[in-house]
């Protein structure tokens, strides 16, 4: 599912008239049910005295996000960034060193503050102490090679052991959004962790920019994820051309996402000899996503019945508009849904979980929603259903969730892969919950999605020392 990257569609600071530039860069705390992280916007004025902007989410190490569209008029600045549904909405105080505003995004509403960010302000990092250091006790070489059907240029990292003979091969697939080689997220690396450990117990491993990141070629934008199963292919095709590669034990590794991409591909493809699953989707997208906004909202410290009025909105529209064609036809039905919604819907706690006041409002968030469920991956990701391609799978599985997390709820989620892999007559398939882990299997208290940045183990040990063990026991019996 989607890592935290927070979601950007802004609305509209409101500004006194200027009697000097306004300042470029500010930093506020957004605080959201608890949980606190920063934002920083950058706004600039051009020569022709139009402006832009970008912004960073220095946790998660999110630098220069592009607003698509910055208009200051009469006093209005308006942001937008037409990729996800989020706003803010602020007003600069008298002496020009205060924004007071709120944030929406999913739905939801909280107070986001912000002042100018002084430039030498220090950014406490947790080290990360798993992530790999040379010198390194194997070989490791970064590489580019083209796509036979694709066209595209794949930048990449094979680290293999040093004994000079065949191995056998995981290449790691990683999970939504444009992820670079080591699935950085957070300062964290998990691929470099992954691939580290499972090459110093005997294991070839390939790890891949994707399309548009790092060293890759190709418009990561407009693809969903049959394009990236497309791209796995050529990761395959080409790890077949590497003498140092047993080309009949080559297997797919996919966290998140890439545990929907993982299956795609090994249902077709039979030189596909295993597959792990690491917090991978089993049931109906559109279902999944509707209980991980509830356990995420619950982390945030929203209530029950603000919850459970919100979540039949968001599956509305999220299965109406992912089957329609056009952005301008989305609108149309989102407005229809969000009006008949609040209608029906105690006003007060419409107010409270989308901030939407009078049917003045419905318009705006209306299209919102639409703007962030009519993408092509969104399309696509949103009309998914992984239990065809599970059903098809005959090699040896591993399915592995954290039970505490809240992206890819774990008892739904190993459930659905169960009854997917016994009703493909899978007679090798191991499931494994690991118990307080989060999506990132790391051991959580908190268990929210901005704790992943404040803890400094990448992944259990107990989890990579799991993988590797089944590993070795799989491929022996190959």
């Amino acid at each position: 599912m989607k890592k935290y990257i927070l979601s950007f569609h802004f609305i509209g600071f409101l500004f006194p008239a200027w009697s000097q530039q306004p300042i470029e860069n500010w930093t506020g705390q957004l605080n959201a049910g608890g949980q606190k992280i920063e934002l920083r916007l950058h706004l600039i004025q051009n020569a022709d005295k139009s402006y832009t902007s970008n912004w960073d989410v220095p946790a998660q190490k999110a630098k220069g996000i592009p607003s698509s569209k910055t208009d200051f008029i009469n006093n209005q600045l308006t942001i937008e960034v037409k990729m996800i549904g989020a706003s803010y909405t602020g007003t600069l105080n008298s002496t020009g060193d205060k924004i007071e505003g709120t944030w929406g995004q999913s739905g939801m509403s909280f107070p986001l503050n912000m002042e100018p960010f002084i430039a030498d302000q220090k950014e406490v990092i947790v080290v990360k102490p798993q992530t790999p250091q040379p010198p390194f006790l194997y070989q490791s070489i970064d590489t580019v090679y083209q796509g036979l059907n694709t066209k595209l240029t794949y930048g990449a990292t094979l680290t293999y052991p040093s004994d000079q003979k065949k191995y056998p091969l995981v290449i790691l697939i990683t999970g939504s959004g444009k992820q670079d080689r080591d699935e950085t997220i957070m300062n964290h690396k998990p691929f470099a962790v992954l691939a580290d450990d499972l090459t110093k117990k005997g294991f070839a491993v390939l790890r891949v920019d994707d399309r548009g990141a790092g060293k890759s070629s190709g418009d990561f934008s407009k693809s969903t994820s049959a394009d990236f199963a497309m791209d796995v292919e050529e990761h395959i095709r080409y790890a077949k051309t590497l003498a140092l590669v047993d080309t009949n034990k080559i297997g797919l590794l996919g966290h998140s996402e890439g545990g929907i991409i993982a299956p795609m591909v090994a249902a077709s493809n039979k030189s596909v000899a295993f597959v792990i699953l690491m917090a991978g989707p089993g049931i109906e997208i559109a279902e999944m996503m509707a209980i991980q906004n509830e356990l995420y909202l619950t982390s945030l410290g929203i209530d029950k019945e603000a919850i459970d009025a919100y979540i039949p909105l968001y599956k509305s529209l999220m299965k109406s508009i992912s089957k329609i064609d056009y952005k301008e036809d989305a609108i149309i039905k989102a407005n229809e849904i969000v009006k008949d919604w609040y209608n029906k819907t105690d006003k007060s706690l419409a107010k409270r979980i989308t901030a939407i006041k009078d049917e003045s409002d419905i318009n705006a968030y209306a299209k919102s929603m639409a703007e962030a469920f009519s993408g092509n991956w969104m399309k696509y990701f949103a009309a998914y259903n992984p239990q065809p391609n599970l059903q098809k799978l005959k090699c040896p599985v591993l399915a592995m969730n954290g039970s505490a997390d809240i992206q890819v709820p774990a008892t739904v989620d190993l459930k659905g892969i169960e009854v997917a892999l016994k009703n493909a007559k899978n007679k090798n398939y191991t499931i494994k919950q690991f118990e307080g882990l989060n999506h990132l299997f790391q051991k959580c208290s908190k268990c929210t999605v901005q704790e992943y940045g404040e803890l400094a183990t990448t992944i259990e040990p107990e989890v990579l020392e799991y993988i590797g063990s089944w590993l070795t026991k799989t491929i022996s019996t190959k």
